[in-house]
């Protein structure tokens, strides 16, 4: 089975991050889908990497082999004394157009915003500055409270309020998503709801009295 599709970006992939490099996807693109996952890429990300972006994809690529670390000793036949750590240690190999993440030492390419593997952000300031998409549920939170006020009070106010919970745990872990407005906004209109709920409550119990 082939490890990816590749295809033209079309409606669907419009606006989807790439794996790799975390731009959004754009109508017309060069595209690549991988076939076990499903993650989209950019072509020349996909071709550029060598296969998915996705961790322990079967579509990856191979991870490169660590170099000796700075403390390892020296081997037999070595000019440097046995237990007597090594004066350097070289650096993992890295491809032309590629660096190092200074986290957990995947190789990606150069300028990459974000770790794909770790998440980590790469920029010299520690500042994400690439694209961003609103965090699954951040809309849907903001929806949720927003029906809650007119019916359903009980339901949808706790909805909104898990959904805006999600939303944010979510944003907390990745760089690439946004939408704290839209979470917090949900967040808000959820307990709104339920105040809502709480002072139907108590007028209808004092009409019965």
């Amino acid at each position: 089975m082939e490890a990816m599709r590749a295809l033209k970006a079309n409606l669907k992939l419009d606006g989807k991050p790439c794996g790799w490099c975390q731009a959004a996807l754009r109508l017309g693109d060069d595209a690549a889908v991988c076939t076990a996952c499903e993650k989209e890429h950019h072509g020349r990300c996909w071709n550029g990497s060598a296969g998915c972006s996705t961790p322990g994809c079967m579509n990856a690529p191979l991870r490169r082999l660590d170099a000796p670390s700075a403390t390892a000793s020296a081997s037999p036949g070595s000019p440097f004394p046995q237990g007597v750590p090594l004066p350097y240690a070289a650096a993992p190999a890295v491809s032309a157009g590629f660096m190092s993440c200074p986290h957990c030492r995947t190789a990606v390419i150069a300028g990459t915003p974000v770790c794909p593997a770790c998440r980590a952000i790469m920029s010299p300031d520690g500042i994400y500055h690439g694209p961003k998409v609103n965090a699954p549920g951040a809309v849907a939170a903001l929806v949720y409270g927003l029906v809650g006020l007119v019916f359903c009070q009980i339901i949808l106010g706790p909805v909104a309020i898990s959904k805006a919970n999600a939303a944010k745990r979510a944003m907390a872990s990745d760089p690439t998503l946004g939408g704290e407005g839209l979470a917090t906004a949900g967040m808000v209109l959820g307990i709104v709801d339920l105040a809502l709920f709480a002072l139907y409550v108590l007028i209808r119990v004092g009409a019965s009295k």
